[in-house]
């Protein structure tokens, strides 16, 4: 059915954006030492780099991923 190959064409389209983004959070985070983790709240999660690079993780409704402080 057409309607259904337009999903799995946006499901593909979908895996490879995050597939690239998986792969620059790779580049991003390679090397690292990890200073400390916290909890600020139930959903999430901060991740702190000896560097003082960051890295946030929030599972609310979606997963939303936010790293600061990495040289590209």
């Amino acid at each position: 059915t057409k309607f259904l190959l337009m999903n799995k064409d946006v499901a593909l389209m979908n895996q490879k954006s995050l597939d690239t983004e998986a792969r620059r959070m790779t580049k991003l985070l390679k090397g690292k030492v990890v200073k400390v983790c916290k909890r600020p709240r139930s959903q999430e999660l901060l991740i702190e780099f000896e560097c003082g690079s960051r890295l946030f993780i929030d599972l609310n409704e979606r997963v939303e991923v936010s790293i600061t402080g990495c040289d590209e």
